[in-house]
């Protein structure tokens, strides 16, 4: 988690690598929910505008070379071998200046900056990890814009335990003079970045008012909070200046694909993987389904449920109880130290009235989904329950 401490070990261990991320011309993306969706959108602008990109996004679905991309033309995952190659120069950096903790998410992003130094991207989109002002995303020196998709309350042990202090927190990426761009409707959100805009200089755009003119744009992505992702990454190379067409725009918003956000793998049954994991995704991911399960006329859905103990798993429980449909319930053991236990997961679901099946792994939930005859198979909660089923139904475990 961000700290003070763990800032200055950052700066120290750039300073041992020579400072690989001075001069990246940088799209530095913060907030709660979207961020992935949002640097990939935006990544896929600027490569139909015909720049080369290094996308840097967590967390990773199946590989953790997925973090680390180069796009130009192709989209490139860092190779296996260079990426474990650049994480060792990273641990070895961080040796020398302090033999205390080092998060990984910390190992991670400069092992990113090693290689857009050795990759010299035109543009490089970075999405921040858990805060703002403190991550270590934050040593980028010179970015070209300042975004933040949705703001709400998760990682609350460390921001803050209001929307008021976390808000304050992602708000310390912004620059003097860097533009800011902000897809918040809520008015709270908003007047904390707009006031901080003001006092450092900033222009700011404010995506929430725009959103309708991008409904012509059609999009490779499903789920009706990604109108908003794409309004606020095609605002984002608007107001950084960078020079792009209408045609960028569109062909960039079709092709943008980032997998695990409410994506269809299958049909007969239809198996939807989505990684949302805290409140405010889980509600947005119900109107989604809300939606396609009217489209298609599905009437019996198999939603498979797995989170993080650091969740409000609780008030998730909730909304899938509340704002679904024909709708049965298993909960999943993640193979992740954080995972919380199924059963206390189906304990929630028992409050809510509800019966839930409980798998004590992904591989069991996939057999079991497939022994079932239901006509769509929800799976949400995590990004790793999502990376981890993804593989079974997609035949990669």
């Amino acid at each position: 988690m961000p700290s003070e401490e763990g800032f200055s070990r950052m700066k120290k261990a750039l300073d041992v690598l020579g400072h690989p991320e001075h001069g990246l011309k940088a799209v530095h993306i913060a907030g709660t929910n979207g961020k992935g969706s949002v640097a990939v959108m935006t990544a896929s602008i600027l490569e139909e505008a015909g720049y080369t990109v290094g996308l840097y996004t967590s967390p990773h679905l199946e590989l953790e070379s997925e973090r680390i991309q180069y796009w130009d033309g192709g989209h490139h995952m860092i190779d296996q071998s260079h990426f474990d190659e650049l994480m060792e120069q990273a641990r070895e950096a961080i040796r020398k200046v302090d033999a205390g903790y080092a998060s990984v998410f910390m190992v991670y992003t400069l092992a990113a900056y090693l290689y857009f130094a050795e990759m010299k991207p035109d543009y490089a989109v970075i999405e921040c990890g858990v805060g703002g002002r403190l991550d270590v995303t934050n040593t980028i020196d010179t970015p070209v814009v300042s975004v933040f998709t949705q703001i709400g309350l998760d990682h609350t042990q460390s921001l803050g335990k209001t929307v008021f202090r976390i808000t304050r927190e992602k708000a310390g990426i912004i620059r003097p003079g860097v533009p800011v761009v902000s897809q918040s409707d809520d008015p709270n959100v908003q007047k904390i970045l707009r006031s901080t805009a003001l006092e450092k200089g900033c222009s700011f755009t404010d995506v929430s008012v725009l959103t309708d003119h991008y409904r012509k744009y059609p999009l490779a992505m499903t789920g009706d909070f990604q109108l908003k992702n794409a309004a606020t990454a095609a605002e984002a190379v608007r107001a950084a200046g960078i020079e792009v067409t209408e045609s960028d725009i569109a062909s960039g918003l079709a092709k943008a694909f980032h997998p695990g956000r409410f994506e269809i793998i299958r049909e007969n049954p239809y198996v939807i993987i989505d990684g949302g994991h805290n409140p405010d995704a889980i509600k947005g991911m119900c109107r989604s389904f809300t939606e396609f399960a009217r489209q298609k006329k599905i009437k019996r859905t198999l939603l498979i449920f797995g989170c993080m103990r650091d969740k409000d798993s609780r008030r998730m429980v909730q909304l899938l109880t509340s704002d679904l449909r024909g709708v049965s319930y298993a909960s999943v053991a993640i193979d992740y130290e954080r995972a919380e236990d199924p059963e206390t997961i189906a304990g929630y679901f028992a409050d809510m009235g509800r019966s839930c099946t409980c798998y004590k792994c992904a591989e069991e939930a996939f057999k079991g989904a497939m022994a079932s005859n239901f006509e769509c198979i929800l799976i949400t909660g995590s990004i790793y329950l999502a990376g981890a089923m993804r593989g079974y139904f997609l035949g990669n475990n």
